[in-house]
């Protein structure tokens, strides 16, 4: 990413979604203009962010340390493997306060925007934290503010630090010493598995409807500009075609006379 196309998510991931496009194409004509003609190709290809992810990239701008925070738990619950029961409890406690947290304020500033804050958002919002906060390429978008997308939680596996496929177990004290979970555990934590595959399936799903709507939409903008400039063009013509017939009767009374 070049320096260019960062200053131009930073700017553009903070503004709201309705004047999105309209700063999306004027960022680009300027950077287009300035000879920065990949960094404006780039950035004419951004899709507009919907309410709940625009929300979460705010979070990074309106609360930046406790997005910092919030990760750095992230992080130590996954180090800790999972070492025992009371140690994964308060983690994931931990975790599940902060996110509250971050969601909140999301939805404070979503409902400030003048948009309506449904349950469904705030699971897309912190579906989309969670999911970011434990890739290691979103991480740093998630701290600066510009993530590009909406994202499927992960997986109780994930959050355990535990590689997919592998037998989820409980590490007990002791070297080497290790146990299986409990059937209802390891029914639980398989189940929440099973969703976060199927949630992240259908996200990709939805991910994928709304780039090609963001397509549809910015072909549509071109469309418009272009019919704009082009009845710019006819109006120029009918005047300059009346400016001309005007010269000429002007020039025949002059020979006539």
């Amino acid at each position: 990413m070049t320096s260019h196309v960062a200053r131009a998510l930073d700017e553009l991931y903070g503004v709201p979604p309705k004047d999105f496009s309209s700063a999306r194409n004027a960022k680009a004509a300027a950077l287009k203009a300035a000879g920065h003609t990949e960094a404006a190709e780039a950035v004419r290809r951004l899709a507009k962010p919907s309410p709940f992810l625009w929300a979460t990239n705010q979070l990074a701008r309106l609360d930046p340390e406790r997005v910092v925070r919030f990760v750095d738990v992230v992080r130590r619950v996954r180090q800790s493997q999972l070492r025992d029961r009371r140690t994964a409890a308060e983690g994931m406690q931990t975790i599940r306060a902060e996110l509250q947290a971050l969601t909140n304020r999301a939805a404070e500033v979503l409902t400030k925007a003048g948009y309506r804050v449904p349950a469904s958002a705030i699971t897309r919002i912190s579906n989309t934290l969670l999911g970011a906060a434990v890739d290691a390429q979103l991480v740093d978008d998630l701290r600066r503010g510009r993530l590009a997308a909406e994202l499927a939680a992960p997986g109780f596996e994930v959050l355990a630090g535990v590689e997919p496929g592998r037998t989820l177990q409980l590490v007990r004290g002791g070297k080497g010493s290790e146990r299986p979970l409990e059937r209802a555990e390891a029914a639980r934590a398989l189940e929440q598995v099973e969703r976060a595959r199927r949630a992240q399936e259908a996200e990709a799903r939805r991910r994928d409807a709304e780039r090609r709507a963001a397509e549809v939409a910015r072909a549509a903008d071109e469309v418009r500009e272009l019919e704009r400039q082009l009845a710019d063009a006819r109006r120029r013509l009918r005047s300059a075609q009346r400016e001309s017939a005007a010269a000429t009767d002007r020039a025949r009374r002059d020979t006539d006379s």
